[in-house]
């Protein structure tokens, strides 16, 4: 009879820990600041507040999932307590002075982990991006806490560097994908990259990010050289997005769910670039600009993101369970309702947005424990 030998020890990937701490704070923080925001709990969040926690804790926990691949366990599991105690400190209102640097911490864990390797390693110019990027978290995080403006600045500089990094994923990660697809059907996906237009959209995101971070969010009004500049390269952004997406044959992959919902949120992100353009010129009421891109193109692209990688990654088959499907669209409601609820019935919309986008993140949080876990060497 033979010895039992146990199973090798698995790969602490960011994946597993990252990914559904993202889902439920998703789920949980949205319903939490709009109490608060109508007064039913008794709490002071400001809107900078929940456009922090909504980029620096919801997102970047995304981000953390995604570019943590194979940290040690270590190194894991400092990233992930510096996460943690960047939220409970925010949230739980602990004086600037002791919330600023714990805040800090994870944006700059992050870098360390996750950026300095990228600048290590990348031998292309569209992964070398990757690094300067994440250190700059650790900027929007100083900006918010120090900028002068109630962290307004800090919280859209940071929204821009979400969108960045969503234009430079999203570009290689969709057309990629969707080759194999229309590869199967007996086609074949010319236009994928799109190297001009890739660097072109990056050049102009990078311009009204960088006018953002040295000028603030009013910069010299709406006849301001810096407000102009940065409304350019944001519409320069959008306007590549969308010409990239027409290029990418979205009506080859209308029967599968993992590769039209990125496509629905690469477009959501290319109209998300505009509104920011138009936000520089003449800021919309109740931040409809903002949740363009940070309710619909980030949801969108997250949900989808979580759901593809983890299935990937545990080596299963790539369909979307029906519930992410429905998480999908209910993300694509919610945008909606939010966006819709800066210019009608906040009582009622944006309520309704936040039933929707706590659904969807319930239910991408319930497909992420279902999927099992490989045993990896």
């Amino acid at each position: 009879m033979k010895a039992f030998v146990p199973p090798p020890p698995q790969r602490p990937w960011g994946h597993r820990l990252f990914f559904p701490a993202a889902a439920l704070y998703g789920a949980l923080s949205v319903p939490l600041w709009v109490a608060g925001y109508f007064g039913w709990l008794g709490i002071g969040w400001t809107p900078a507040l929940h456009a922090h926690e909504m980029l620096m804790g919801y997102a970047l926990a995304v981000v953390g999932g995604f570019l943590l691949t194979r940290p040690s366990g270590v190194a894991l599991a400092v990233a992930f307590a510096a996460w943690l105690a960047g939220r409970l400190a925010v949230l739980g209102g602990l004086p600037p002075e002791v919330a600023a640097p714990v805040a800090l911490a994870y944006p700059v864990a992050l870098f360390v982990v996750a950026g300095v390797p990228f600048l290590r390693a990348a031998k292309s110019g569209h992964n070398r991006l990757f690094g300067p990027v994440i250190g700059a978290f650790a900027l929007a995080e100083a900006l918010v806490w120090w900028g002068g403006d109630g962290g307004r600045t800090g919280a859209l500089f940071a929204l821009h560097l979400v969108g960045i990094l969503m234009l430079v994923m999203g570009g290689r990660i969709i057309p990629s994908a969707t080759a194999g697809e229309v590869r199967k059907q007996g086609g074949t996906l010319v236009e994928r990259v799109q190297p001009r237009l890739e660097w072109a959209g990056v050049a102009g995101a990078v311009l009204a990010a960088l006018t953002v971070a040295i000028g603030g969010t009013t910069g010299g009004g709406t006849t301001g050289p810096r407000a102009w500049i940065g409304a350019a390269g944001a519409a320069l952004a959008g306007v590549t997005a969308f010409a990239r997406l027409a290029r990418w044959r979205t009506g080859a992959v209308l029967k599968r769910p993992d590769l039209w919902s990125l496509h629905l949120g690469y477009g959501w992100l290319g109209l998300g670039w505009l509104f920011l353009g138009v936000e520089r010129l003449a800021p919309l009421t109740g931040g409809a600009g903002w949740h363009v891109i940070g309710a619909g193109a980030l949801g969108t692209l997250a949900a989808s993101m979580m759901v593809r990688a983890t299935l990937q990654r545990e080596a299963m088959p790539p369909d979307f369970p029906r519930p992410a499907t429905a998480a999908i669209a209910l993300v694509g409601l919610a945008a909606a309702l939010r966006v819709a609820a800066a210019s009608t019935a906040p009582d009622l919309l944006m309520p309704a947005a936040v039933l929707a986008w706590m659904g969807a993140h319930l239910l991408v949080l319930w497909v992420l424990l279902r999927v099992p876990k490989r045993i990896r060497a």
